[in-house]
């Protein structure tokens, strides 16, 4: 009996954060971890790598729900010091790549405000970081739902991308959160 209350504890914690944001007065429905996908920078240290946190956002103003995917982009590495080698100078576009499918996304242009944050949800504590926001439908949050991407890559404007594999994804927090959203019924 201890192991099955054990069991519904670790699963409770899966479970989305709801909250009111305090400066724009919008309610969010936050996905309880961001799924973490992760590259390594051999040619700046030996086990130096970039990371890149997705996670999922609702948001409800008086009864209108949007969806958000939020990318919050850092390092393991003080690139104070290597000034030709940042990673990011922006928004990028972002794409998912399971086995036989794609998704694309474009970033909005105000970022968080756009999603009515006041704070950053996905960064990590104590680290720098830039993030980006994006707007889903929920045929898109669906998508995101059926499985963990392998991986996702960053693009600039002239089409070079920045390929992170997926290191820390657990497909069960996506699972909490549909259903917390509604969008586990059909």
């Amino acid at each position: 009996m201890a192991i099955l209350t054990l069991a519904g504890c670790a699963d409770r914690d899966l479970w989305p954060a709801e909250r009111l944001d305090p400066k724009s007065a919008v309610n969010v429905t936050v996905m309880a971890e961001p799924w973490v996908y992760a590259r390594s920078v051999p040619m700046l240290a030996a086990n130096a790598r970039d990371y890149l946190n997705v996670g999922i956002v609702e948001t409800n103003r008086a009864g209108s729900r949007a969806y958000w995917l939020g990318a919050v982009s850092w390092s393991t590495i003080d690139r104070s010091v290597y000034a030709a080698t940042s990673t990011r100078t922006g928004p990028m576009r972002v794409r998912f790549d399971w086995s036989t499918t794609k998704l694309e996304l474009t970033p909005a242009a105000a970022g968080r405000s756009a999603v009515g944050l006041s704070t950053p949800v996905f960064a990590e504590p104590g680290t720098e970081f830039e993030e980006s926001w994006y707007s889903l439908s929920t045929d898109q949050v669906t998508q995101l739902g059926a499985g963990v991407p392998t991986a996702v890559s960053l693009m600039n404007e002239s089409g070079e991308s920045t390929t992170y594999e997926a290191w820390r994804a657990n497909p069960a927090v996506m699972v909490h959160f549909l259903k917390a959203t509604g969008l586990d019924r059909p």
